[in-house]
Protein backbone atom coordinates (compact mmCIF):
# COMPACT_ATOMS: atom_id res chain seq x y z
CA UNK A 1 0.00 0.00 0.00
CA UNK A 2 1.02 3.53 -0.79
CA UNK A 3 0.51 6.43 1.22
CA UNK A 4 -0.51 9.06 -0.71
CA UNK A 5 1.46 12.95 -0.14
CA UNK A 6 -0.21 15.47 1.84
CA UNK A 7 0.69 19.33 0.95
CA UNK A 8 2.86 21.14 3.10
CA UNK A 9 1.60 24.42 3.71
CA UNK A 10 4.25 26.98 4.40
CA UNK A 11 1.65 29.24 6.76
CA UNK A 12 -0.74 26.71 9.11
CA UNK A 13 -4.16 26.58 7.43
CA UNK A 14 -6.79 28.34 8.90
CA UNK A 15 -9.29 26.34 11.27
CA UNK A 16 -12.33 24.89 9.58
CA UNK A 17 -15.26 27.21 9.81
CA UNK A 18 -13.56 30.58 10.53
CA UNK A 19 -14.64 32.80 7.97
CA UNK A 20 -12.48 35.02 5.76
CA UNK A 21 -13.32 38.32 6.20
CA UNK A 22 -11.16 39.80 3.79
CA UNK A 23 -12.88 38.29 1.17
CA UNK A 24 -15.94 39.72 -0.26
CA UNK A 25 -19.45 37.96 -1.31
CA UNK A 26 -19.02 35.02 -3.06
CA UNK A 27 -20.21 36.02 -7.17
CA UNK A 28 -23.63 34.75 -8.40
CA UNK A 29 -23.33 31.84 -10.79
CA UNK A 30 -24.15 33.10 -14.22
CA UNK A 31 -26.80 30.22 -14.99
CA UNK A 32 -26.42 30.09 -18.93
CA UNK A 33 -22.65 30.13 -19.03
CA UNK A 34 -23.22 27.05 -16.53
CA UNK A 35 -25.15 25.48 -18.66
CA UNK A 36 -23.67 26.33 -21.97
CA UNK A 37 -20.55 24.76 -20.33
CA UNK A 38 -22.34 21.54 -19.38
CA UNK A 39 -24.08 21.02 -22.78
CA UNK A 40 -20.58 21.75 -24.09
CA UNK A 41 -18.94 18.73 -22.40
CA UNK A 42 -22.09 16.57 -22.59
CA UNK A 43 -21.89 16.77 -26.31
CA UNK A 44 -17.56 16.32 -26.14
CA UNK A 45 -18.62 12.95 -24.59
CA UNK A 46 -21.50 11.95 -26.61
CA UNK A 47 -19.08 13.04 -29.40
CA UNK A 48 -15.86 10.60 -27.98
CA UNK A 49 -18.35 7.69 -27.06
CA UNK A 50 -19.86 7.82 -30.70
CA UNK A 51 -16.16 7.95 -32.15
CA UNK A 52 -15.44 4.97 -30.22
CA UNK A 53 -18.57 3.24 -30.99
CA UNK A 54 -17.80 3.30 -34.54
CA UNK A 55 -14.18 2.45 -34.51
CA UNK A 56 -14.92 -0.73 -32.33
CA UNK A 57 -17.71 -1.27 -34.94
CA UNK A 58 -15.60 -1.11 -37.82
CA UNK A 59 -13.01 -3.14 -35.38
CA UNK A 60 -15.36 -5.90 -35.15
CA UNK A 61 -16.44 -6.29 -38.77
CA UNK A 62 -12.92 -6.57 -39.83
CA UNK A 63 -12.68 -8.97 -37.58
CA UNK A 64 -15.76 -10.62 -38.85
CA UNK A 65 -14.66 -10.83 -42.14
CA UNK A 66 -10.77 -11.32 -41.52
CA UNK A 67 -12.56 -14.59 -39.18
CA UNK A 68 -14.54 -15.35 -42.53
CA UNK A 69 -11.74 -14.80 -45.14
CA UNK A 70 -9.35 -17.38 -43.39
CA UNK A 71 -12.90 -20.11 -42.93
CA UNK A 72 -11.40 -23.47 -43.99
CA UNK A 73 -14.49 -25.17 -45.27
CA UNK A 74 -13.51 -26.88 -48.62
CA UNK A 75 -16.67 -24.95 -50.23
CA UNK A 76 -17.11 -21.86 -52.79
CA UNK A 77 -17.48 -19.02 -50.98
CA UNK A 78 -18.08 -15.55 -52.21
CA UNK A 79 -20.63 -13.62 -53.89
CA UNK A 80 -21.69 -11.29 -56.53
CA UNK A 81 -22.62 -7.57 -56.46
CA UNK A 82 -21.54 -4.12 -57.38
CA UNK A 83 -19.08 -2.34 -55.22
CA UNK A 84 -16.34 0.73 -56.20
CA UNK A 85 -19.84 2.31 -56.96
CA UNK A 86 -18.81 6.28 -57.32
CA UNK A 87 -21.70 8.58 -57.13
CA UNK A 88 -21.03 12.30 -58.52
CA UNK A 89 -23.63 15.31 -58.62
CA UNK A 90 -21.62 18.53 -59.36
CA UNK A 91 -22.48 21.93 -60.11
CA UNK A 92 -19.58 23.60 -61.92
CA UNK A 93 -18.04 26.23 -63.68
CA UNK A 94 -14.12 25.94 -64.92
CA UNK A 95 -13.70 29.68 -65.63
CA UNK A 96 -16.21 32.01 -64.43
CA UNK A 97 -13.82 35.04 -66.25
CA UNK A 98 -14.74 33.28 -70.09
CA UNK A 99 -17.20 33.30 -72.37
CA UNK A 100 -18.04 29.71 -74.63
CA UNK A 101 -15.35 29.51 -77.34
CA UNK A 102 -12.94 31.92 -75.45
CA UNK A 103 -10.40 28.91 -74.30
CA UNK A 104 -9.55 25.61 -75.27
CA UNK A 105 -11.69 23.11 -74.39
CA UNK A 106 -14.89 25.64 -74.42
CA UNK A 107 -16.29 26.78 -71.11
CA UNK A 108 -20.02 26.19 -71.74
CA UNK A 109 -20.58 28.14 -68.77
CA UNK A 110 -22.03 27.17 -64.74
CA UNK A 111 -23.51 23.89 -65.55
CA UNK A 112 -24.46 20.59 -64.03
CA UNK A 113 -22.34 17.85 -64.94
CA UNK A 114 -18.76 16.29 -65.29
CA UNK A 115 -15.96 19.14 -65.83
CA UNK A 116 -13.32 19.16 -68.32
CA UNK A 117 -9.73 18.82 -68.26
CA UNK A 118 -9.61 22.47 -66.98
CA UNK A 119 -11.84 21.77 -63.76
CA UNK A 120 -9.21 19.39 -63.55
CA UNK A 121 -5.90 20.95 -61.93
CA UNK A 122 -2.35 19.61 -63.16
CA UNK A 123 -1.72 18.25 -59.23
CA UNK A 124 -5.57 16.82 -58.86
CA UNK A 125 -5.19 12.96 -58.58
CA UNK A 126 -2.21 12.09 -58.72
CA UNK A 127 -1.86 8.63 -58.01
CA UNK A 128 -4.97 7.64 -59.54
CA UNK A 129 -6.65 7.26 -63.37
CA UNK A 130 -10.04 9.28 -62.31
CA UNK A 131 -10.52 12.76 -61.20
CA UNK A 132 -13.10 12.37 -59.00
CA UNK A 133 -16.00 13.86 -60.60
CA UNK A 134 -16.89 10.52 -62.43
CA UNK A 135 -20.15 8.29 -62.23
CA UNK A 136 -19.60 4.77 -62.16
CA UNK A 137 -19.72 1.16 -60.81
CA UNK A 138 -18.06 -2.36 -60.73
CA UNK A 139 -20.30 -5.40 -61.04
CA UNK A 140 -18.00 -8.58 -59.86
CA UNK A 141 -18.88 -12.10 -59.47
CA UNK A 142 -16.40 -12.94 -57.13
CA UNK A 143 -15.66 -17.22 -56.00
CA UNK A 144 -12.93 -18.19 -53.52
CA UNK A 145 -12.43 -21.67 -52.49
CA UNK A 146 -9.62 -22.52 -49.57
CA UNK A 147 -8.49 -25.66 -48.14
CA UNK A 148 -5.69 -25.88 -46.14
CA UNK A 149 -2.64 -24.22 -47.87
CA UNK A 150 -4.45 -23.79 -51.26
CA UNK A 151 -6.66 -21.29 -52.10
CA UNK A 152 -8.15 -20.60 -55.13
CA UNK A 153 -9.75 -17.05 -56.54
CA UNK A 154 -11.50 -15.63 -59.24
CA UNK A 155 -13.60 -12.51 -60.54
CA UNK A 156 -14.95 -11.22 -63.12
CA UNK A 157 -14.77 -7.42 -63.05
CA UNK A 158 -16.64 -5.23 -65.49
CA UNK A 159 -16.39 -1.24 -65.12
CA UNK A 160 -19.87 0.45 -66.23
CA UNK A 161 -19.16 4.04 -66.93
CA UNK A 162 -19.73 6.88 -69.77
CA UNK A 163 -22.73 7.10 -68.38
CA UNK A 164 -25.59 9.29 -70.64
CA UNK A 165 -29.73 9.10 -70.53
CA UNK A 166 -29.13 6.80 -74.15
CA UNK A 167 -25.33 5.47 -73.50
CA UNK A 168 -23.55 3.25 -71.17
CA UNK A 169 -19.89 1.90 -71.34
CA UNK A 170 -18.49 -1.33 -70.41
CA UNK A 171 -15.45 -2.89 -70.29
CA UNK A 172 -13.23 -4.92 -68.51
CA UNK A 173 -11.54 -3.15 -65.13
CA UNK A 174 -8.98 -6.37 -64.28
CA UNK A 175 -10.94 -9.65 -64.14
CA UNK A 176 -8.32 -12.43 -62.98
CA UNK A 177 -7.98 -16.21 -61.34
CA UNK A 178 -5.91 -16.24 -58.91
CA UNK A 179 -3.89 -19.67 -57.37
CA UNK A 180 -2.30 -19.14 -54.23
CA UNK A 181 0.00 -21.62 -52.02
CA UNK A 182 -0.05 -20.35 -48.55
CA UNK A 183 2.81 -21.29 -45.62
CA UNK A 184 0.41 -20.93 -43.23
CA UNK A 185 -3.41 -22.24 -43.94
CA UNK A 186 -4.80 -19.51 -41.38
CA UNK A 187 -3.09 -16.89 -43.34
CA UNK A 188 -1.70 -14.77 -40.35
CA UNK A 189 1.91 -15.45 -42.03
CA UNK A 190 1.78 -13.37 -45.16
CA UNK A 191 4.06 -16.03 -47.20
CA UNK A 192 2.79 -17.33 -50.21
CA UNK A 193 3.38 -18.41 -53.69
CA UNK A 194 0.66 -17.23 -56.26
CA UNK A 195 0.09 -16.86 -59.97
CA UNK A 196 -2.60 -14.42 -61.15
CA UNK A 197 -3.87 -14.79 -64.53
CA UNK A 198 -5.62 -11.76 -66.04
CA UNK A 199 -7.68 -13.04 -69.54
CA UNK A 200 -8.75 -9.68 -71.24
CA UNK A 201 -6.82 -6.56 -69.32
CA UNK A 202 -4.01 -7.03 -67.46
CA UNK A 203 -3.70 -3.20 -67.16
CA UNK A 204 -3.41 -2.93 -63.20
CA UNK A 205 -0.30 -4.99 -63.79
CA UNK A 206 2.03 -2.28 -64.04
CA UNK A 207 5.79 -1.27 -63.70
CA UNK A 208 6.31 2.02 -61.95
CA UNK A 209 4.76 3.05 -58.69
CA UNK A 210 2.97 6.52 -58.52
CA UNK A 211 0.28 5.99 -60.66
CA UNK A 212 1.40 9.21 -62.64
CA UNK A 213 4.36 7.83 -63.54
CA UNK A 214 3.76 4.45 -64.58
CA UNK A 215 4.07 2.58 -67.13
CA UNK A 216 4.23 -0.74 -69.13
CA UNK A 217 0.02 -1.09 -68.58
CA UNK A 218 -2.19 -1.93 -71.54
CA UNK A 219 -1.68 1.58 -73.44
CA UNK A 220 1.64 0.38 -74.46
CA UNK A 221 -0.42 -2.00 -76.98
CA UNK A 222 -3.65 -0.09 -77.80
CA UNK A 223 -1.98 3.32 -78.59
CA UNK A 224 0.14 1.70 -80.66
CA UNK A 225 0.55 2.86 -84.43
CA UNK A 226 0.26 -1.10 -85.17
CA UNK A 227 -2.84 -1.38 -83.00
CA UNK A 228 -6.37 -2.42 -85.15
CA UNK A 229 -8.95 -0.54 -83.90
CA UNK A 230 -11.18 -2.94 -85.31
CA UNK A 231 -10.08 -6.15 -83.55
CA UNK A 232 -10.29 -7.64 -79.83
CA UNK A 233 -7.70 -4.23 -78.25
CA UNK A 234 -7.33 -6.56 -75.22
CA UNK A 235 -4.04 -7.39 -73.65
CA UNK A 236 -4.23 -10.45 -71.58
CA UNK A 237 -1.18 -10.95 -69.21
CA UNK A 238 -0.06 -13.05 -66.27
CA UNK A 239 1.76 -12.62 -62.73
CA UNK A 240 4.02 -15.12 -60.99
CA UNK A 241 4.56 -13.77 -57.47
CA UNK A 242 6.21 -14.62 -54.30
CA UNK A 243 5.27 -12.98 -50.96
CA UNK A 244 7.50 -13.20 -47.90
CA UNK A 245 7.23 -10.84 -44.36
CA UNK A 246 9.91 -8.44 -45.67
CA UNK A 247 10.31 -9.29 -49.29
CA UNK A 248 8.39 -10.26 -52.17
CA UNK A 249 9.29 -10.52 -56.08
CA UNK A 250 7.78 -11.10 -59.24
CA UNK A 251 7.73 -12.12 -62.65
CA UNK A 252 4.44 -11.70 -65.51
CA UNK A 253 4.25 -11.71 -69.22
CA UNK A 254 1.78 -10.02 -71.41
CA UNK A 255 0.42 -10.33 -74.95
CA UNK A 256 -1.29 -8.56 -77.79
CA UNK A 257 -2.33 -8.80 -81.33
CA UNK A 258 -1.09 -5.82 -83.52
CA UNK A 259 -0.96 -5.37 -87.50
CA UNK A 260 2.12 -6.01 -89.42
CA UNK A 261 2.38 -3.28 -91.74
CA UNK A 262 3.81 -5.19 -94.58
CA UNK A 263 1.10 -7.71 -94.62
CA UNK A 264 -1.56 -6.28 -93.17
CA UNK A 265 -1.96 -9.84 -91.07
CA UNK A 266 -2.48 -9.69 -87.16
CA UNK A 267 1.07 -10.86 -85.22
CA UNK A 268 1.54 -11.89 -82.03
CA UNK A 269 3.56 -9.31 -79.28
CA UNK A 270 4.77 -10.48 -76.02
CA UNK A 271 6.63 -8.63 -73.15
CA UNK A 272 7.98 -9.62 -70.05
CA UNK A 273 7.74 -7.74 -66.46
CA UNK A 274 9.98 -8.48 -63.53
CA UNK A 275 10.27 -6.81 -59.66
CA UNK A 276 11.44 -7.35 -56.10
CA UNK A 277 10.99 -5.79 -52.74
CA UNK A 278 12.37 -5.82 -49.72
CA UNK A 279 11.90 -4.17 -46.25
CA UNK A 280 15.53 -4.61 -44.84
CA UNK A 281 14.32 -2.26 -41.64
CA UNK A 282 10.66 -2.20 -40.49
CA UNK A 283 10.55 1.90 -41.55
CA UNK A 284 12.17 1.41 -44.90
CA UNK A 285 11.28 -0.45 -48.20
CA UNK A 286 13.54 -0.94 -51.48
CA UNK A 287 11.89 -1.70 -54.60
CA UNK A 288 12.79 -2.03 -58.33
CA UNK A 289 10.49 -3.36 -61.37
CA UNK A 290 11.48 -3.56 -65.17
CA UNK A 291 10.39 -4.73 -68.47
CA UNK A 292 10.48 -5.67 -71.77
CA UNK A 293 7.63 -4.63 -74.16
CA UNK A 294 7.67 -5.75 -78.13
CA UNK A 295 5.49 -3.09 -79.90
CA UNK A 296 4.95 -4.63 -83.31
CA UNK A 297 6.64 -3.14 -86.31
CA UNK A 298 6.98 0.39 -87.54
CA UNK A 299 4.36 1.45 -89.88
CA UNK A 300 6.87 4.61 -91.32
CA UNK A 301 7.86 3.98 -94.57
CA UNK A 302 11.03 2.17 -95.18
CA UNK A 303 11.18 1.10 -91.23
CA UNK A 304 8.17 -1.34 -91.58
CA UNK A 305 10.81 -3.76 -90.96
CA UNK A 306 12.05 -2.94 -88.13
CA UNK A 307 10.12 -3.43 -84.66
CA UNK A 308 9.51 -0.69 -82.46
CA UNK A 309 10.59 -2.31 -78.61
CA UNK A 310 10.09 -0.66 -75.21
CA UNK A 311 12.32 -1.13 -72.38
CA UNK A 312 13.45 0.08 -69.10
CA UNK A 313 13.43 0.11 -65.13
CA UNK A 314 12.25 1.89 -62.15
CA UNK A 315 13.66 2.01 -58.86
CA UNK A 316 11.87 3.16 -55.46
CA UNK A 317 12.53 4.08 -51.95
CA UNK A 318 10.26 4.42 -48.95
CA UNK A 319 10.53 5.37 -45.43
CA UNK A 320 7.79 5.74 -43.05
CA UNK A 321 6.58 5.95 -39.31
CA UNK A 322 3.23 5.52 -38.07
CA UNK A 323 1.89 5.88 -41.72
CA UNK A 324 1.08 2.77 -44.23
CA UNK A 325 3.15 2.63 -47.73
CA UNK A 326 0.63 4.12 -50.19
CA UNK A 327 -0.05 2.30 -53.34
CA UNK A 328 -2.79 3.31 -55.86
CA UNK A 329 -6.02 1.39 -56.01
CA UNK A 330 -6.03 1.41 -59.35
CA UNK A 331 -3.84 -1.55 -58.90
CA UNK A 332 -5.89 -3.39 -56.50
CA UNK A 333 -7.52 -6.66 -57.10
CA UNK A 334 -11.31 -6.69 -56.29
CA UNK A 335 -12.74 -8.91 -54.01
CA UNK A 336 -16.49 -9.15 -52.99
CA UNK A 337 -17.39 -10.78 -49.97
CA UNK A 338 -20.76 -9.19 -49.59
CA UNK A 339 -19.45 -6.51 -47.56
CA UNK A 340 -21.71 -3.24 -46.65
CA UNK A 341 -19.32 -0.52 -47.22
CA UNK A 342 -16.43 -1.46 -49.17
CA UNK A 343 -13.11 -1.23 -47.77
CA UNK A 344 -11.87 0.60 -50.54
CA UNK A 345 -13.04 3.73 -49.19
CA UNK A 346 -12.30 3.79 -45.87
CA UNK A 347 -12.79 6.84 -43.84
CA UNK A 348 -9.72 8.62 -43.24
CA UNK A 349 -8.36 7.89 -39.28
CA UNK A 350 -7.20 10.43 -37.16
CA UNK A 351 -5.59 8.60 -34.10
CA UNK A 352 -3.48 11.32 -33.09
CA UNK A 353 0.15 12.02 -32.91
CA UNK A 354 2.76 12.50 -35.42
CA UNK A 355 2.98 10.47 -38.12
CA UNK A 356 4.86 10.56 -41.92
CA UNK A 357 5.37 8.70 -45.16
CA UNK A 358 8.24 9.84 -47.89
CA UNK A 359 8.41 8.00 -51.48
CA UNK A 360 11.01 8.40 -53.63
CA UNK A 361 10.87 6.97 -57.10
CA UNK A 362 13.01 7.15 -60.69
CA UNK A 363 12.32 5.01 -63.93
CA UNK A 364 14.69 5.32 -67.37
CA UNK A 365 13.20 3.66 -70.43
CA UNK A 366 14.60 3.38 -73.98
CA UNK A 367 12.37 2.85 -77.50
CA UNK A 368 13.81 1.94 -81.01
CA UNK A 369 12.25 4.45 -83.15
CA UNK A 370 13.26 5.50 -86.78
CA UNK A 371 16.01 7.91 -87.08
CA UNK A 372 15.53 10.64 -89.21
CA UNK A 373 19.69 11.38 -89.73
CA UNK A 374 19.81 7.86 -90.91
CA UNK A 375 17.62 7.19 -93.08
CA UNK A 376 16.74 3.57 -92.98
CA UNK A 377 18.50 3.20 -89.39
CA UNK A 378 16.97 2.72 -85.75
CA UNK A 379 18.14 4.68 -83.07
CA UNK A 380 17.53 4.34 -78.90
CA UNK A 381 15.04 7.56 -77.62
CA UNK A 382 15.30 7.59 -73.86
CA UNK A 383 13.41 8.67 -71.42
CA UNK A 384 13.26 9.80 -67.74
CA UNK A 385 10.61 10.07 -64.97
CA UNK A 386 11.12 10.61 -61.17
CA UNK A 387 9.29 11.96 -58.51
CA UNK A 388 9.13 12.82 -54.63
CA UNK A 389 6.14 12.19 -52.19
CA UNK A 390 5.89 12.89 -48.52
CA UNK A 391 3.00 12.97 -46.42
CA UNK A 392 2.69 14.29 -42.57
CA UNK A 393 -0.21 13.58 -40.42
CA UNK A 394 0.42 15.68 -37.39
CA UNK A 395 -3.01 15.16 -34.89
CA UNK A 396 -6.09 16.27 -37.05
CA UNK A 397 -3.70 18.12 -39.58
CA UNK A 398 -2.16 16.91 -42.82
CA UNK A 399 0.45 17.86 -45.25
CA UNK A 400 1.41 17.01 -48.31
CA UNK A 401 4.33 17.56 -50.92
CA UNK A 402 4.55 16.38 -54.29
CA UNK A 403 7.72 16.93 -56.48
CA UNK A 404 7.43 15.38 -60.43
CA UNK A 405 9.39 15.43 -63.20
CA UNK A 406 8.92 14.01 -66.57
CA UNK A 407 10.91 14.36 -69.80
CA UNK A 408 9.21 14.50 -73.17
CA UNK A 409 10.62 10.94 -74.27
CA UNK A 410 8.51 9.33 -71.04
CA UNK A 411 5.59 11.72 -71.97
CA UNK A 412 4.95 10.41 -75.57
CA UNK A 413 6.60 7.05 -75.27
CA UNK A 414 3.03 4.75 -75.85
CA UNK A 415 2.36 7.22 -78.73
CA UNK A 416 5.30 6.78 -80.10
CA UNK A 417 7.24 9.62 -79.70
CA UNK A 418 6.59 12.90 -82.00
CA UNK A 419 6.51 12.62 -84.94
CA UNK A 420 4.94 8.98 -84.21
CA UNK A 421 7.83 6.50 -84.74
CA UNK A 422 10.75 8.70 -84.81
CA UNK A 423 12.97 9.80 -82.87
CA UNK A 424 13.28 13.69 -81.91
CA UNK A 425 15.05 14.76 -85.29
CA UNK A 426 18.08 16.75 -84.32
CA UNK A 427 16.43 20.13 -85.66
CA UNK A 428 13.57 19.88 -82.87
CA UNK A 429 13.80 21.75 -79.29
CA UNK A 430 11.97 19.93 -76.71
CA UNK A 431 11.28 20.89 -72.86
CA UNK A 432 10.16 18.72 -69.78
CA UNK A 433 7.64 18.88 -67.44
CA UNK A 434 8.04 19.55 -63.86
CA UNK A 435 5.81 20.43 -61.30
CA UNK A 436 5.68 21.04 -57.71
CA UNK A 437 2.45 21.06 -55.57
CA UNK A 438 2.56 21.51 -51.62
CA UNK A 439 -0.78 21.16 -49.55
CA UNK A 440 -2.40 21.73 -46.13
CA UNK A 441 -5.64 20.48 -44.89
CA UNK A 442 -7.27 20.21 -40.73
CA UNK A 443 -10.08 18.29 -40.07
CA UNK A 444 -12.79 18.98 -37.47
CA UNK A 445 -14.77 15.94 -35.83
CA UNK A 446 -14.57 13.51 -38.43
CA UNK A 447 -16.64 15.43 -41.18
CA UNK A 448 -15.40 18.62 -41.63
CA UNK A 449 -11.99 19.13 -43.46
CA UNK A 450 -10.82 22.32 -44.87
CA UNK A 451 -7.78 22.49 -47.18
CA UNK A 452 -5.33 24.71 -49.22
CA UNK A 453 -3.01 23.77 -51.90
CA UNK A 454 -1.08 25.49 -54.01
CA UNK A 455 1.87 24.19 -57.10
CA UNK A 456 3.20 25.62 -59.67
CA UNK A 457 3.79 23.82 -62.93
CA UNK A 458 6.13 24.05 -66.32
CA UNK A 459 4.74 21.70 -68.61
CA UNK A 460 7.05 19.70 -71.42
CA UNK A 461 7.33 21.37 -75.20
CA UNK A 462 8.69 20.58 -78.49
CA UNK A 463 9.27 23.26 -81.02
CA UNK A 464 9.80 22.38 -84.80
CA UNK A 465 11.30 24.31 -87.35
CA UNK A 466 8.52 23.70 -90.16
CA UNK A 467 5.14 22.16 -88.42
CA UNK A 468 5.19 19.11 -86.40
CA UNK A 469 3.65 15.90 -89.11
CA UNK A 470 0.30 15.14 -88.07
CA UNK A 471 -0.05 17.39 -85.50
CA UNK A 472 0.78 20.92 -87.61
CA UNK A 473 1.52 21.74 -91.29
CA UNK A 474 4.53 21.76 -92.57
CA UNK A 475 3.55 25.79 -93.95
CA UNK A 476 3.06 27.10 -90.22
CA UNK A 477 6.29 27.45 -89.84
CA UNK A 478 7.88 27.16 -86.34
CA UNK A 479 5.90 25.54 -84.35
CA UNK A 480 5.95 25.27 -80.79
CA UNK A 481 3.30 22.52 -78.71
CA UNK A 482 2.64 22.82 -75.35
CA UNK A 483 2.31 18.85 -74.05
CA UNK A 484 0.31 17.46 -71.13
CA UNK A 485 -0.71 13.90 -70.00
CA UNK A 486 -1.98 13.06 -66.28
CA UNK A 487 -0.70 9.46 -67.94
CA UNK A 488 -4.50 8.68 -69.08
CA UNK A 489 -5.44 11.14 -71.55
CA UNK A 490 -2.36 13.30 -73.58
CA UNK A 491 -2.95 16.44 -74.58
CA UNK A 492 -1.45 18.62 -77.52
CA UNK A 493 -2.45 22.26 -78.30
CA UNK A 494 -0.12 24.29 -80.64
CA UNK A 495 0.67 28.07 -79.82
CA UNK A 496 0.53 30.96 -82.03
CA UNK A 497 3.93 31.96 -83.57
CA UNK A 498 6.35 33.43 -81.25
CA UNK A 499 4.79 32.39 -78.37
CA UNK A 500 6.55 30.69 -75.30
CA UNK A 501 4.89 28.35 -72.57
CA UNK A 502 5.78 29.91 -68.96
CA UNK A 503 5.14 28.23 -65.95
CA UNK A 504 1.25 28.22 -64.71
CA UNK A 505 0.87 29.00 -60.77
CA UNK A 506 -2.29 27.73 -59.10
CA UNK A 507 -4.06 27.38 -55.89
CA UNK A 508 -6.98 25.92 -54.67
CA UNK A 509 -9.23 25.92 -51.41
CA UNK A 510 -11.58 23.10 -50.60
CA UNK A 511 -14.26 22.08 -47.75
CA UNK A 512 -15.63 18.74 -47.53
CA UNK A 513 -18.08 17.67 -44.93
CA UNK A 514 -18.32 13.59 -44.41
CA UNK A 515 -21.77 11.89 -43.33
CA UNK A 516 -23.66 9.04 -43.23
CA UNK A 517 -20.56 7.10 -43.62
CA UNK A 518 -20.47 6.91 -47.32
CA UNK A 519 -21.59 10.55 -48.39
CA UNK A 520 -19.44 13.69 -48.39
CA UNK A 521 -19.71 17.26 -50.15
CA UNK A 522 -16.97 18.77 -51.38
CA UNK A 523 -16.71 22.25 -52.56
CA UNK A 524 -13.52 23.73 -54.61
CA UNK A 525 -12.55 27.34 -55.67
CA UNK A 526 -9.50 27.82 -57.82
CA UNK A 527 -7.30 29.87 -59.41
CA UNK A 528 -4.62 29.52 -62.05
CA UNK A 529 -2.44 31.67 -64.02
CA UNK A 530 -1.74 30.21 -67.64
CA UNK A 531 -0.06 32.20 -70.13
CA UNK A 532 -0.46 29.45 -72.29
CA UNK A 533 -3.87 29.87 -72.36
CA UNK A 534 -3.24 32.24 -74.60
CA UNK A 535 -3.52 32.05 -78.06
CA UNK A 536 -3.56 28.26 -79.00
CA UNK A 537 -5.20 25.96 -81.05
CA UNK A 538 -6.04 22.15 -81.41
CA UNK A 539 -3.70 19.53 -83.46
CA UNK A 540 -4.33 20.39 -87.17
CA UNK A 541 -3.07 17.72 -89.26
CA UNK A 542 -2.86 18.20 -93.18
CA UNK A 543 -3.00 20.85 -95.27
CA UNK A 544 -5.21 22.73 -93.01
CA UNK A 545 -5.10 26.47 -91.08
CA UNK A 546 -4.69 25.89 -87.78
CA UNK A 547 -8.00 27.57 -85.74
CA UNK A 548 -6.25 29.59 -82.87
CA UNK A 549 -8.74 30.98 -79.69
CA UNK A 550 -8.02 33.95 -78.23
CA UNK A 551 -7.70 32.92 -74.71
CA UNK A 552 -7.14 34.04 -71.32
CA UNK A 553 -4.26 33.38 -68.80
CA UNK A 554 -6.71 34.33 -65.67
CA UNK A 555 -8.89 31.04 -64.81
CA UNK A 556 -11.04 31.19 -61.55
CA UNK A 557 -13.28 28.02 -61.59
CA UNK A 558 -15.49 26.13 -58.71
CA UNK A 559 -16.35 22.84 -58.54
CA UNK A 560 -19.83 21.70 -55.66
CA UNK A 561 -20.18 17.92 -55.54
CA UNK A 562 -22.71 15.87 -53.93
CA UNK A 563 -20.95 12.07 -53.49
CA UNK A 564 -21.46 8.92 -52.13
CA UNK A 565 -18.48 5.78 -52.59
CA UNK A 566 -19.57 2.46 -51.45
Amino acid sequence: MCAAPRPVHAQPAEPAGTPDSSRGPAPAVDEAKLRELVDREVARILTERATKEAADRAAREAAEREAAAVEDTGEIQGTSGFMDTRLAFTFTNENMLVKPGETLPSVPGWRFGTPSSLGVLFFDGYDTRYSGFETLSHAVMYRDYRSGHLQVEGALVVRIDDLSETRLGLSDDGSYLTISDWKDPSHKDPTRIGLTAFPVSSDRFRLGYSYRLSWGGSPEYTQSPSSNPSSNSSVPGLKLQLDTTRTYAFLGAKSATLVDPRTGVDRSALAVLGGAGIDPVPMLRLEANGGYFDRGYNPLAGYQRDKVRLFGGSVQASIHRGMPLRSSLDYQLYKFHGEAVSDLFAPERYPGGLAWLAQSEFTVIGQTLADPASPGQTTVQSGKAGDLNVRVKLDRLRLRLDLSYRDLGFLLHSLPSLPIGEQLPAGYSATADYFGAIGLDRNWDDWLTLGLIAGVEKPATLTSPQGIPGFAPDGMGPTTAVIRSNNVDTQIALLAPGADAPRQYAVKATAKVDFARIFSTLVELFYSYDRTGEHVAPPCAGPCTPSFVAGSAHQLGLNATLQARF
